[in-house]
């Protein structure tokens, strides 16, 4: 493999599938072609769009929508984990965005990468650390999506191996 293609990535990712609402923080500049208004208290709201994601690392995440967007927009993330009461609350940056592999009938569909910087107010910065003892990086993301760790890893040493 040649350095060009040699994996840049600091952190294993996870192959995940859980949906993703987000909206894009647009600045002052930025013209919105339609605006949706909170009925309540008659306030602008941001267009939200769906995804689904692909995997997640101590970091990041990567998603397949029918939006490309640009490296260096703000997101606003709803994260919704099977089986919990909440959605998860995270902002980050595009890091990039290309045309999907993932085949749909008639509508493009593109992957983003997106470096999270805080899931549910907690800087996710720091939040990654090394755990010794079950040689993982972990961080808030991966807590949020694919819960703790080291229930992870008993569940896993608990679960009966298909024998082929």
């Amino acid at each position: 493999m040649n350095s060009s293609s040699q994996e840049k990535r600091k952190y294993p990712r996870y192959d995940t599938k859980v949906k993703i609402y987000f909206h894009v923080n647009y600045d002052i500049e930025t013209k919105v072609e339609y605006q949706v208004v909170d009925q309540e208290k008659q306030k602008i709201l941001p267009q939200k769009y769906s995804a689904l994601s692909r995997n997640v690392s101590a970091e990041g995440l990567c998603f397949t929508s029918d939006q490309q967007l640009q490296p260096g927009t703000l997101l606003y993330l709803e994260v919704y984990v099977p089986k919990a009461q909440e959605p998860v609350y995270m902002n980050g940056e595009v890091r990039w965005s290309t045309l999907s592999s993932v085949k749909s009938k008639g509508t493009k569909k593109f992957d983003t990468g997106v470096r999270l910087m805080m899931v549910n107010g907690i800087p996710v910065a720091n939040s990654i650390y090394f755990d010794e003892k079950h040689g993982v990086v972990w961080s808030v993301v991966l807590d949020s999506i694919l819960g703790n760790f080291r229930i992870l890893a008993h569940q896993d040493r608990a679960t009966p191996k298909k024998k082929t």
